[in-house]
C-alpha cells in the first residue's frame, strides 16, 4: 500500500476510514525507498533522509537487523504549509528484539547515538530513541502504548498517522540513496 496522502490538516490520517481495519491503520508499513520518494522535496528533506538511512546502515554494520523503525515527527507533515519552515529533524523509534544486554551495551558503546537522543538529533538530524521489545512483555506493551499516544498527535493535538520501516533492507535503503543522489533539489 502506498503512503496516504496528507489529509485536510496536512498530515498522514491516522486510519483511511475504518481503525477498525489493521491494513488502514498506522503506522503505516513502507519501505525506506517509498519514504525518500514521497518526502524528498526540499534539500533539508534530502539531507535528512541521507542520514536516515546513513543511521540505518550504521546500525546494521554493527549487526542489528532484527528491527522495525516508526516514523513520526514535522518530517511526516506538510510543515512547509503548516508552519512555513522546513523540517528540522525526523522523529525515529528503533524497535528491536532478540539481542542480549551486552550485545545492546557494545552498540551503545560504539554507537552512542544509539541511546543518545541529542546526538543522533546533532549528528544525524534524528530524534532517536531505542525501544528492545523482548525484553519484558508488560514493559512492551507499555512503550508501545506509550510511541503510539506520542505519535499519533502532533503539537496542535491534530490526530495523525506514522510510518513502520523494516530495517533489514540492505538492497531497499541502497537503491533509496542512489535516489536521492539523482535528485536536483
Amino acid at each position: 500500500m502506498p503512503i496516504p496522502p496528507f489529509d485536510h490538516n496536512h498530515v498522514i490520517p491516522p486510519h483511511l476510514g475504518d481503525p477498525r481495519v489493521p491494513t488502514e491503520l498506522s503506522p503505516y508499513p513502507c519501505t525506506s525507498l517509498e519514504l525518500c520518494q514521497r518526502f524528498a522535496t526540499s534539500p533539508e528533506r534530502k539531507e535528512i533522509l541521507l542520514n536516515f538511512l546513513r543511521f540505518r546502515d550504521i546500525l546494521r554494520t554493527h549487526n542489528l537487523f532484527n528491527a522495525i523503525q516508526w516514523l513520526d515527527g514535522s518530517f511526516l507533515e506538510n510543515i512547509e504549509v503548516i508552519e512555513n519552515r522546513a523540517p528540522r529533524d525526523l522523529d525515529v523509534v528503533t524497535i528491536f528484539w532478540g539481542y542480549d544486554l551486552n550485545f545492546q551495551q557494545n552498540l551503545i558503546t560504539l554507537f552512542p547515538e544509539f541511546r543518545d537522543s541529542d546526538l543522533s538529533k546533532n549528528n544525524f538530524k534524528l530524534d532517536h530513541y531505542p525501544f528492545d521489545a523482548s525484553w519484558n512483555p508488560m514493559l512492551t506493551v507499555e512503550y508501545s502504548r506509550y510511541w503510539t499516544h506520542l505519535f499519533s498527535h502532533n503539537r496542535n493535538a491534530v490526530w495523525k498517522g506514522m510510518l513502520s520501516v523494516e530495517l533489514n533492507t540492505v538492497t531497499i535503503d541502497n537503491d533509496a540513496v542512489i535516489y536521492l543522489n539523482s535528485l536536483i533539489l
